[in-house]
C-alpha cells in the first residue's frame, strides 16, 4: 500500500517503449488514496502504453510483445535520491596478494627448427 512505501518518490519504467515517470508519493496518495496498492499503480502506469494487453488498437498474439511496466524501488534496501557521499564506504573483497602484476609476464617464445 502506498502509505506503507517507505521513499517519497515513486519510479515506474517500461522496458520496451522506454517510457518512464517519477512521481512524488503524497500526489499519488491525493489521487488514489493511502490505501491504494503499488499493484494498482503499475496497472495504472501501463494503461498509457501502446503494448499494453488491453489495448484496443492490436491485435491479440500469442509471443507478441507486452507492456514492461515495472515500479524500480520495490525491492530496494537504500534510497533512491539519496546522494552516493551520503551511502558511505564500502569495503572491496581483495588485497595485496590480489593485485594485478604491472607488467605482463614474459611469454616464451617457440624457436623454428631448420634453415637459417
Amino acid at each position: 500500500m502506498l502509505r506503507d512505501f517507505p521513499w517519497v518518490v515513486v519510479r515506474m519504467r517500461c522496458h520496451f517503449c522506454r517510457r518512464g515517470g517519477d512521481v512524488r508519493l503524497a500526489v499519488f496518495a491525493e489521487k488514489y488514496g493511502a490505501y491504494a496498492t503499488l499493484g494498482h499503480l503499475v496497472i495504472q502506469f501501463i494503461k498509457g502504453c501502446e503494448w499494453a494487453p488491453w489495448n484496443p488498437t492490436r491485435r491479440p498474439q500469442k509471443y507478441g510483445m507486452k507492456c514492461g511496466g515495472y515500479c524500480m524501488d520495490l525491492r530496494r534496501p537504500d534510497p533512491p535520491d539519496l546522494p552516493p557521499g551520503m551511502s558511505g564506504l564500502h569495503l572491496i573483497e581483495g588485497g595485496l596478494s590480489e593485485k594485478l602484476p604491472a607488467s605482463p609476464p614474459e611469454v616464451e617464445r617457440r624457436k623454428r627448427v631448420g634453415g637459417d
